[in-house]
């Protein structure tokens, strides 16, 4: 699998840098490299990510590394352009699955997007405000928004029976992680968990893809032909009309 990890909330200049939410999505990049064992991972830092944050990273087999370069701008950008450049950005880098651990879903983009939500908005002012902070200061409706993910991962059951309840996200991809608490997590069982979301989603994708498949349509030979070329018809068989 081709796999992307949203990194960027890594420099601590990001307009919606937290240091518990970094902290884990770098924790959580660490562990799943580890875990690797032939996949490839291309991790999107921002174009300002310190050095420092990504040399752990750079250099490792199965590792790409892309920054995206334009984030300092973002803020200036409309909506739809914004989106429309990040989406542009991950189509470029042919995944088979994109995700965020702190949320960011791009609107345009076509392909897998799994994103890690840590609250969810309570009702309409709380979604406002979601949309604002957290969307790359989306406008549309949140409800249409969730539904562009592929999965959503939710710490706490509570979140997700507000995403479901609320939100009208379907309870089958809405899944919990059960890491309340993200300074006490069991990485092995959660790194697990995660990596089995990637590879469902890419499963799943596949077989979707399958199933749109056009079915072969074979021509009917002619009136006549089976006799002229000496076929014959199955017993119980009827001749085409």
């Amino acid at each position: 699998m081709r796999i992307g990890f949203d990194a960027h909330i890594l420099a601590p200049e990001h307009h919606k840098y937290h240091p518990e939410i970094a902290a884990y999505t770098k924790e959580l990049l660490r562990h799943l490299l580890e875990a690797n064992t032939g996949d490839t991972f291309v991790v999107f830092f921002d174009a300002r990510t310190p050095p420092s944050e990504a040399a752990e990273f750079t250099g490792r087999t199965g590792v790409e590394i892309r920054h995206f370069p334009f984030t300092q701008y973002r803020a200036y950008l409309p909506f739809f352009y914004s989106h429309m450049l990040v989406s542009a950005f991950l189509s470029a880098a042919k995944l088979d699955v994109f995700h965020s651990p702190e949320g960011l879903i791009p609107y345009l983009y076509l392909g897998n997007i799994i994103a890690t939500f840590h609250w969810v908005p309570l009702g309409e002012r709380g979604t406002n405000v979601f949309l604002k902070t957290w969307m790359l200061g989306a406008r549309v409706g949140f409800t249409a928004l969730v539904r562009k993910a592929t999965r959503i991962l939710l710490r706490r059951e509570g979140d997700k029976k507000l995403l479901c309840d609320v939100h009208r996200y379907p309870e089958s991809r809405a899944i919990v992680l059960h890491c309340e608490d993200l300074g006490e997590v069991d990485w092995a069982k959660h790194t697990a968990d995660v990596l089995a979301v990637y590879r469902d989603v890419v499963e799943q994708s596949k077989k979707g893809w399958l199933s749109r498949l056009p079915r072969p349509r074979f021509p009917r030979l002619p009136r006549g032909a089976s006799a002229k070329w000496g076929l014959r018809r199955k017993p119980g068989t009827k001749a085409a009309k």
